[in-house]
């Protein structure tokens, strides 16, 4: 079975659907290659990292960030580190998954 490409479209619920190229009608049955699901489970757990790591932007900037106890910096800094170490320390996505990171209960 040949593969058809087209542009995948994640709506506001989660749900997807597929635009097909002009003159290509549905429905298709598209198959993905073991490596392709995990290139896509790769770039979904690093997304899910960068969204955790621009939260803590907040907590970086200099007069928030001397405002904290020296355990909550202590506890933002090892967050932050787990983050950035994530995908490097684990051989797949679901195991990275499985052990990401918990924020510490004081941030946002």
């Amino acid at each position: 079975m040949s593969i058809v490409s087209g542009r995948r479209i994640i709506d506001d619920e989660e749900n997807e659907t597929w635009e097909l190229p002009e003159g290509v009608s549905g429905p298709r049955k598209i198959e993905y290659t073991n490596e392709q699901i995990q290139e896509e489970a790769w770039y979904e757990l690093r997304e899910r990292r960068n969204i955790a790591l621009k939260e803590l932007d907040v907590y970086q900037g200099v007069l928030f960030y001397n405002s904290l106890t020296d355990t909550q910096k202590t506890e933002l800094t090892t967050y932050r580190t787990a983050l950035l170490d994530l995908p490097a320390a684990y051989d797949n996505p679901t195991d990275c998954n499985t052990n990401f990171p918990t924020k510490p209960s004081w941030v946002a």
